[in-house]
C-alpha cells in the first residue's frame, strides 16, 4: 500500500496572499479655466475687485463702482499716497473681480486715477479674460465671530471655516448655556462679522453637532440665502483664495 502525502492541515494556509491595493484618496478636481475674449467680463457693480501692481509687488481690494462696457472700469480704492506717486496713467496691472462665484482675472492698465470726491482709479477693459468657477466645496480656513439667533438665544460663536455653502462654527458652553441642547436639523440664523465689511446674516441648518470639553463644534449648511449674501459670500471666499494662491 503506498503512503499518501498528509494533507495540509488548513487548505487555506497554501493560498497565496491575495495583495489588496489600499484606496486611493480622492482627487481633488482642479479649477476650471477658461480664457475668453474680453466681452464675457461680467461686470458687477458693489463687487469686489483685486487690482495687483506687480512692478511694485502690491495688492489692494476695491469696489467696483461703475464701468463703461468695452471701455473701462471704475474701481473706489484707497491706495497709499507711495502707491499713487508710482502708479502714472498706462502702468500695468492684474485685476480680479469676483461674480456670483465665478472669478474673472484679466490684465489691464491704469488709464487715470483722482483723489477727489473719492480716491477712484480708472482701469482699462480687458482684451481678454481668464473665467474661473469656484467649486462648491472651496474651503478657507477664517477666524470669524459671529452670534447664531434663534430658539437658543443669541449666541456667540466663532466660525473656522467656510465654503459657498457651508460652514464650520464653535462656541464655548457650560451647564447653564441653552446651545447645549442644538442638536442636526436645528435652522438658526448666522450673523458673521466681516471687519469692515458689511456682515453675512444667512438662515443656516445643523448638520453635525459635536460635544467636547466645553466647547461645541456645528458643521452648518447655509439654507434660503439671498441672492445679495451669496454674492457677498462668494466675494468674500474669491478674495481669500486669491490671495492664498498667490
Amino acid at each position: 500500500m503506498t503512503d499518501q502525502p498528509d494533507a495540509p492541515a488548513n487548505a487555506a494556509e497554501t493560498r497565496p496572499a491575495m495583495d489588496i491595493p489600499a484606496p486611493e484618496p480622492p482627487r481633488e478636481e482642479p479649477r476650471r479655466v477658461e480664457r475668453l475674449p474680453g466681452v464675457h467680463l461680467d461686470v458687477k457693480v458693489g463687487g469686489s475687485i483685486v487690482v495687483h501692481f506687480p512692478m511694485l509687488g502690491k495688492k489692494y481690494e476695491g469696489k467696483v463702482v461703475g464701468f463703461e462696457p468695452f471701455s473701462f472700469l471704475i474701481v473706489l480704492a484707497r491706495l497709499p499716497q507711495d502707491v499713487l506717486a508710482q502708479a502714472s496713467s498706462g502702468t500695468s496691472m492684474v485685476a480680479q473681480h469676483h461674480s456670483g462665484g465665478v472669478v474673472f482675472g484679466f490684465r489691464t492698465e491704469l488709464l487715470k486715477h483722482i483723489t477727489s470726491p473719492a480716491a477712484l482709479l480708472f482701469l482699462g477693459f480687458p482684451d481678454s479674460v481668464d473665467r474661473i468657477v469656484l467649486r462648491k466645496d472651496e474651503r478657507v480656513s477664517v477666524n470669524l465671530p459671529g452670534t447664531l439667533s434663534g430658539k437658543y438665544g443669541d449666541q456667540k460663536v466663532m466660525v473656522q471655516d467656510l465654503t459657498p455653502t457651508g460652514c464650520q462654527l464653535t462656541a464655548k458652553i457650560d451647564l447653564k448655556n441653552p446651545l447645549r441642547e442644538a442638536q442636526n436639523g436645528d435652522r438658526l440664523v448666522l450673523n458673521l462679522e466681516m471687519a469692515c465689511q458689511l456682515p453675512i446674516v444667512s438662515p443656516i441648518e445643523l448638520r453635525r453637532v459635536v460635544a467636547e470639553k466645553g466647547l461645541l463644534q456645528m458643521g452648518a449648511q447655509f439654507v434660503e440665502m439671498s441672492p445679495e449674501t451669496r454674492e457677498q459670500l462668494h466675494s468674500y471666499i474669491g478674495g481669500l483664495l486669491e490671495f492664498m494662491d498667490h
